[in-house]
């Protein structure tokens, strides 16, 4: 089995306290951090080269001095980059050391509760086709430039692994871009969220600035053609190359009006579509903005899936490697309601296995799409799952209970565990035995004691 499996799971349950990394060193780091991040970046778009400079402030909340920050940085498993030195804290050189395949471990020189730190972290992308799980991530495919998941981001320490999502990531204050390209490109070239400045009819510069949320990314193609749309108070902006953008904007805004009264309402100004380079692999949500591949680009599922998305990872954060199905399994369920369409499932695997349940290479391999595989077993199950508590509970307060999840974590970080008190806190019905049904961890574990949430709320 590769090393991930084994790593995951002690490494994700030390993140708030310490970490011990010898006999005679204690390492303590936290998450529960403000975060800040500017990024200057100038983008080559012949080349596929981005050149940046990350600039990212934190503000220490936790209780501990820490010595160090764990930062994801995904696109060195597919061997796009290359970190530049000096990484610097408070304009003093640090030592950084990659822990795992995607980890790097940046010291800082102890900081206490309640102070900040200004690290600068500059890092060059060079992109080529990604694998199929990683071609709406960041990949260069048919001209189109895609980043998602491009950037070094306060983490866990965990590894990449070729199937389920590889990010962990917490909610930061504002994330901006200031885009510069080395070529003049057409004024809809480059979608993202948060655009507050862009050419006229051509140009070279964009900015983006996005608040409140737990990533960010955007694409870059030419050819982009744009549509617009407006949704109670959000706008819609499709940006494609092979279809009108009309069919996409239309289920896009059925699933944003769908799940703003289900779940409670989209809480940013804009959504933005964008079409990848990608004909296959799978598409991939961002807060407030969604990639989707060429073949899924006008797809009901698919679309309705990934902007169910933006309510359950976007809003609602989980470790999508531990507990998949917090995410995935209510976007199926999503999609599937606003279709009105039931589960289609043959799997017998517990809703609650982790994406190392089935065997993978680092950014490659897993069982997608057997009976047992990933989709079945975490999306289709967890939709059979969730519609057995659904009638147990009666919709009303199923609906009623969601939507107060939501208000009541937007911006944090959840686990199953808690979900399942908080739903059975809803109800007279005994949903024990559901649980049981579908879950691999002992009913009793789940509903004991204070939540297993070791992370920042």
């Amino acid at each position: 089995m590769p090393a991930p499996r084994a790593l995951a799971p002690s490494l994700l349950f030390v993140l708030v306290g310490t970490l011990i990394t010898s006999p005679d060193a204690v390492a303590v780091t936290s998450t529960n951090l403000a975060q800040r991040y500017e990024i200057a970046a100038t983008l080559d778009v012949s080349a596929g080269r981005l050149d940046a400079v990350e600039t990212l402030t934190v503000t220490n909340h936790s209780s501990e001095t820490l010595d160090h920050l764990n930062l994801s940085v995904v696109p060195r498993a597919l061997g796009y980059l290359t970190m530049s030195k000096p990484i610097t804290v408070d304009g003093s050189e640090v030592d950084a050391d990659w822990t795992t395949g995607i980890n790097l471990r940046v010291a800082l020189p102890d900081l206490e509760p309640r102070r900040a730190a200004r690290l600068r972290i500059p890092f060059t992308l060079e992109l080529g086709r990604s694998p199929d799980a990683f071609t709406a991530r960041t990949s260069w495919e048919n001209g189109v430039l895609t980043f998602g998941q491009w950037f070094p981001i306060l983490s866990t320490e965990h590894d990449v692994y070729g199937l389920g999502d590889p990010q962990v990531s917490f909610t930061a204050d504002v994330i901006r871009l200031d885009l510069t390209t080395t070529s003049v490109l057409a004024r809809h070239a480059v979608a993202c969220p948060g655009l507050r400045e862009a050419p006229g009819a051509s140009g070279t510069a964009w900015t983006c600035v996005s608040t409140d949320v737990r990533d960010f990314s955007f694409v870059v193609n030419p050819r982009f053609r744009l549509t617009e749309r407006r949704v109670g108070d959000t706008d819609l902006l499709v940006y494609a190359e092979t279809v009108s953008g009309e069919a996409t904007a239309n289920l896009a805004a059925e699933a944003l009006a769908g799940f703003s009264e289900a779940f409670g309402t989209y809480p940013w100004p804009d959504l933005v579509l964008a079409e990848v380079g990608s004909g296959g692999g799978f598409s991939m949500e961002y807060p407030r903005i969604i990639h989707l591949t060429r073949g899924k680009v006008a797809d009901p599922y698919v679309v309705y899936h990934e902007v169910a998305h933006q309510w359950f990872y976007a809003q609602l954060g989980n470790d999508q490697q531990r507990e998949p199905w917090l995410d995935e399994g209510f976007a199926d369920f999503s999609a599937r309601w606003l279709m009105g369409i039931g589960e289609n499932q043959c799997s017998t695997r517990p809703v609650d296995s982790e994406v190392f349940a089935w065997d993978a290479g680092p950014t490659t391999g897993g069982d997608w799409t057997s009976c047992d595989g990933y989709f079945h077993s975490v999306f289709y199950r967890g939709t059979e799952f969730l519609n057995a508590i659904r009638s147990s509970m009666g919709d009303d307060a199923f609906f009623a209970a969601i939507r107060d999840w939501v208000s009541r974590y937007r911006g944090g970080f959840v686990t199953g565990q808690r979900l399942l008190r908080h739903l059975q806190g809803w109800t007279d019905a005994d949903l024990r035995p559901i649980y049981a049904a579908y879950l691999a961890q002992p009913v009793a574990l789940l509903l004991r004691g204070a939540p297993a949430n070791t992370y920042p709320e």
